[in-house]
């Protein structure tokens, strides 16, 4: 028996989120495995994490700030070689290299603390998934507002256009998109509902709620058929 939307009627497909004709979210319909879907195939959902117990983003940046300086030593050694200072030369790059990368870790710690006050704590992202990958944005609003932002951005994709959510989302902090073609490795922990996608200069951490690991997971392995995967 087709099923039909509670407020005007209309028949619709069984696996619809939201009413083509009226815009309105049918909660039933969605199961609880998976994130909302508008009806162009766009997955949605938000994730928040605590900034002072998942210390992620930190290690993130000290990663970025060890490659920065394992460039800066780098090109500090070939320079002293090429200069003709010999290896005497070279051993002095490379202590000013890791001098400045201790100071680079020191300073982030304060800064880290800056940006957590700053977020109240928690980082908030807005992931969008369909067949060809996937976008991790950070949000400048809570987790609440923010899914009933997206419940009002539905509505007026199905061109019910006095339900405009959108401007919630609006003030967007970075965004990274990953196209699931150019994914090389998948590592994947259950325990903490993450998956992190790797390639050729690509890094993306894909969060999810515990009910919604197992759909996101299988969606983005089924997907990236070149891609190493490893399970926690």
């Amino acid at each position: 028996m087709p099923m039909k939307c509670p407020v005007c009627g209309k028949e619709l497909p069984d696996h619809a989120a939201f009413c083509d004709r009226c815009g309105s979210v049918l909660h039933s319909a969605q199961p609880d495995h998976k994130p909302a879907a508008d009806p162009d195939g766009v997955y949605r959902w938000v994730c928040e994490r605590p900034m002072l117990k998942s210390f992620f983003l930190l290690f993130e940046i000290w990663r970025a700030i060890g490659i920065a300086a394992a460039i800066i030593v780098l090109f500090m050694l070939v320079m002293n070689l090429l200069s003709g200072n010999g290896l005497k030369g070279a051993g002095g790059a490379f202590i000013a290299g890791i001098l400045v990368f201790v100071i680079l870790m020191v300073l982030s710690l304060p800064a880290y603390w800056i940006a957590t006050k700053a977020n109240n704590g928690k980082y908030t992202v807005l992931f969008e998934m369909d067949e060809n990958g996937i976008d991790h944005t950070q949000i400048k609003t809570d987790k609440a507002r923010a899914l009933e932002a997206l419940t009002m951005l539905a509505g007026a994709k199905t061109k019910n256009y006095t339900m405009t959510g959108a401007g919630m989302l609006s003030a967007a902090g970075t965004s990274l998109y990953t196209r699931f073609s150019a994914v090389r490795k998948i590592q994947a922990d259950a325990s903490k509902c993450l998956i992190r996608l790797k390639g050729k200069l690509i890094r993306n951490q894909v969060y999810t709620d515990p009910e919604h690991y197992d759909f996101v997971l299988d969606y983005i392995t089924s997907r990236c058929p070149q891609a190493e995967i490893t399970r926690k």
